[in-house]
Parts: structure tokens; C-alpha cells; sequence
């Protein structure tokens, strides 16, 4: 369904230019669970080092136990992670030949060869998938190409592609929220410049000596939305309200392509306040809005960090759907895409919504929970606010 806020503005030209990304069949995937899992539990031997426990080895070619795969104390490499959940030589041969049987052939993989990102006309591209149709949808000055109607693929392909990105889902937008004083007189007397990060490391019982002091430390936020950070508002703001704690000043790496125009204050917000409690340490923005009409700015981000050998240890991302408007097969795929962060060492930090706990509001009464994902998901950290009567 349409969100709302959005309009139809009719069916895209047969020529018009498509991005679709195509979630191949892993394998491997139950191993990669039982890794996970031995690596990220307190309570098991295996805790913070990529041992798992002997189990039998599965038949095929590489595909032992898991402690052959990396060094004791160490997590998974981008490498070693391939070459556990890379498709089978069949799946990528039915894909690739599928594809180019309908003349596509612009199109490009990971380093993990499990997605597929290809480049089509549209018209192409509902031959391929019949049953979609591309229509574009507008939002102020924000245009998408999405598909109303469900795909579907060849009975033989099925069995290799967990879904196909680029057809339905809309970006996810974050919830201003926004409380009124009714009584003029207390505003006034009650009025403050908000929280700030000394009142966010006062409450966490943080002092001067919690900052980063490694250089190994680093620390990212994703951006989905067509908003952007400005570096000399991130001076200025450390400037204002860095002065009781070590802190840096830049960003140190841009992923994606930064705006030039006014800065946004979701960006703003997420940079300046994960600078200002992860003070003192190397940080990147992955920078995701969307460069093409069809593209999906999540899915892209989860398609960097698997092409990416080197990247942050902690990724915060401020970004949920509902759990109901997305397909369970699209949900276990994305589980699986951060069970592989979790293999190589990294932390995921997800929020948890503006909403706290959801409710999905029915003409019945009979209101039920809505929970959102990621957040939901069992392999990420979800993080939720902290309400201050009186900063």
C-alpha cells in the first residue's frame, strides 16, 4: 500500500531506467546462526572470539567445522564471511543465465556474491518479474519508482532468490514529535536550551575519563533520509557544549554522497549527539538518500557493509518499518545480513521508535502491538529513549 503523503503520478515510461537488487540463496546460514550465538552470548566459553562449538560438518567442499574459517580470538574477515554464506556455484549460474536470457546485463555483486544489483528499463523489468507494473509516486519534491502489484518469478528460480528489492517498500520516515505547554507563564519560567550532551553524560553517570582513548575506536551513523550534516555546524556545536570532555570535531569518513544544501536536523542530531557520548572517537556517517528513483536507501546501506572489508565497529541507525507492512522472507534476509555484521565483530544499534511500544490502531477497538523492525530483529541492539521531567 501507499503511505501516506504520498502521491501516484502514473506509470513510468517503458524506457525509463529501473535499479533492482536481487537477494541471492545463501548457504550456510544455520552454521552462521550457531556462530553468532557462541560469539555474542556472556554466558557461553566462546564469548567475544569466533570459536563455536564442534558440531559435524556438513557435506560439501569447504564447509566444516567453523573454527577452520579464522584464528582463535578473532572474528570473521569479509573474506571468511564469503566464503561461509556465498551462494552455491548452481544458484549463481541460474540467476546470471536468467538474467541475461532477458538481455540484462548491467549489473553488479559484493564481495560476499549473495546480492545482485542490476540496472534495466523498465519495461525489461516487468517482463522479467511479471506481474509488476512501475508507477511513480511523488512527495514534494521527492519522486520514487515503485511497483503497486506483486512480482513473481520462474517456479525454477525461486528456490535461489529470497526476494527482489526495489518494488515495494517506501523509505521509512521518523515521527517529529512535538508537546505544546499549555500554560504560557510556565514556559517561560521553564525554559532551557534542551538536552545537552553534558546533561545526557551527567544523568549516565559519565565523567571527563569517558571518552575514547584508542585509536582502533570508531563508530558510525546511517542516514536513509534526503538529509545531511554540515562539518562546520559539528565544530561549532562541540564548541558550545564539548568543553568537559575530550571530543573530535570532524567526521572522519563520508559514505555516500552528501547534500549541499541546508542541513537537516535529523542528521545534525544523530552526528553531533554520537560525537558528544562516543566522544573522542573516529567516526563515519554512511550517508544513504537514495541516488535512484527505484533504489531502496536500507537495503543499500546493508549492501555496503557487505562489500566493505574495513568499517565501523558500532553502526547507530535511527530507521523502522512496521513489522506488517514488510514480507517475513524480506525480514529473514535481513536477519541474516546482520548475523553476518555480528560474525565479524560488529555492533548494531537500532532505535526502537518514537512510539515506544506501538499500537495498531483498528476500527474494531480491538487495538493490537505493532512492533518495528529492525528493531524487533533478535541480532541487533534496540535502543529506547530516556524521557527527562527537568533536564
Amino acid at each position: 500500500s501507499v503511505p501516506p503523503g504520498w502521491a501516484h503520478a502514473g506509470r513510468v515510461d517503458p524506457g525509463h531506467p529501473v535499479q533492482l537488487t536481487f537477494a541471492l540463496r545463501q548457504r550456510g546460514t544455520a552454521r552462521l546462526a550457531r556462530l553468532v550465538e557462541a560469539v555474542s552470548d556472556p554466558q557461553s566459553p566462546q564469548y567475544g572470539n569466533s570459536h563455536v562449538p564442534e558440531a559435524p560438518p556438513p557435506a560439501g567442499p569447504g564447509r566444516g567445522d567453523l573454527t577452520l574459517l579464522c584464528l582463535p580470538g578473532q572474528y570473521l574477515s569479509l573474506e571468511q564471511l564469503r566464503d561461509l554464506v556465498q551462494p552455491s556455484p548452481a544458484t549463481l549460474m541460474t540467476v546470471l543465465k536468467w538474467l541475461q536470457g532477458h538481455g540484462v546485463e548491467d549489473c553488479r555483486s559484493v564481495t560476499t556474491l549473495d546480492f545482485l544489483e542490476c540496472y534495466l528499463p523498465a519495461s525489461m523489468a516487468e517482463q522479467l518479474l511479471p506481474g509488476a507494473e512501475f508507477h511513480r509516486y511523488v512527495q514534494g519534491q521527492r519522486s520514487l519508482v515503485r511497483s503497486p502489484l506483486p512480482y513473481s518469478v520462474p517456479a525454477q528460480l525461486a528456490e535461489h532468490l529470497d526476494f527482489v528489492g526495489g518494488m515495494h517498500r517506501f523509505p521509512s520516515e521518523r515521527k517529529a514529535v512535538s508537546r505544546a505547554r499549555k500554560d504560557p507563564q510556565r514556559a517561560r519560567a521553564s525554559f532551557h536550551l534542551g538536552v545537552t550532551p553534558a546533561i545526557l553524560r551527567q544523568r549516565y553517570n559519565m565523567t571527563g575519563g569517558d571518552v575514547g582513548l584508542l585509536h582502533n575506536n570508531s563508530q558510525a551513523c546511517a542516514q536513509f533520509l534526503e538529509q545531511y550534516f554540515h562539518q562546520a555546524d559539528v565544530a561549532e556545536f562541540m564548541q558550545l557544549f564539548g568543553s568537559s570532555f575530550a571530543h573530535r570535531t570532524q567526521v572522519d569518513r563520508v559514505v555516500g554522497r552528501q547534500g549541499h544544501g541546508k542541513a537537516g536536523l535529523e542528521a545534525s542530531l544523530d552526528v553531533e549527539y554520537i560525537m558528544s557520548t562516543g566522544a573522542n572517537i573516529s567516526t563515519w556517517v554512511f550517508s544513504n538518500a537514495g541516488r535512484h528513483e527505484s533504489q531502496e536507501p536500507f537495503l543499500a546501506w546493508l549492501l555496503l557493509l557487505s562489500n566493505m572489508s574495513a568499517v565501523p565497529w558500532v553502526h547507530s541507525v535511527s530507521y523502522g518499518d512496521d513489522e506488517d507492512s514488510l514480507s517475513y522472507a524480506y525480514m529473514e534476509r535481513v536477519n541474516t545480513e546482520f548475523m553476518k555484521a555480528a560474525a565479524r565483530g560488529l555492533t548494531v544499534l537500532f532505535a526502537s521508535g518514537d512510539d515506544g511500544a506501538g499500537c495498531r490502531r483498528v476500527r474494531s477497538g480491538n487495538h493490537t502491538f505493532r512492533p518495528s523492525f529492525p528493531a524487533s530483529s533478535p541480532y541487533v541492539t534496540t535502543v529506547g529513549g530516556t524521557s527527562f521531567k527537568n533536564p
